[in-house]
């Protein structure tokens, strides 16, 4: 996406929804098939989307690496 398209997202009533809410949940399958559902606290920069959850929380799937940013 473009950040021009993010910004367009995000002002739309369920993305200002969204970015009223201190948490969200991050739903994923894990390595054996079975699906996962993680509470995720996330925040808004202007620019990026940081989402950080627990240090004992189940280890996510890297969406990215960040080599290199």
């Amino acid at each position: 996406m473009q950040p021009n398209e993010i910004i367009e997202v995000l002002n739309r009533p369920i993305g200002q929804e969204l970015l009223a809410r201190d948490a969200t949940r991050l739903a994923y399958v894990a390595k054996g098939g079975t699906p996962r559902n993680v509470p995720i606290a996330f925040t808004w920069t202007g620019s990026h989307i940081v989402m950080c959850t627990t240090k004992n929380a189940p280890e996510l799937p890297c969406p990215y690496s960040r080599a290199g940013s």
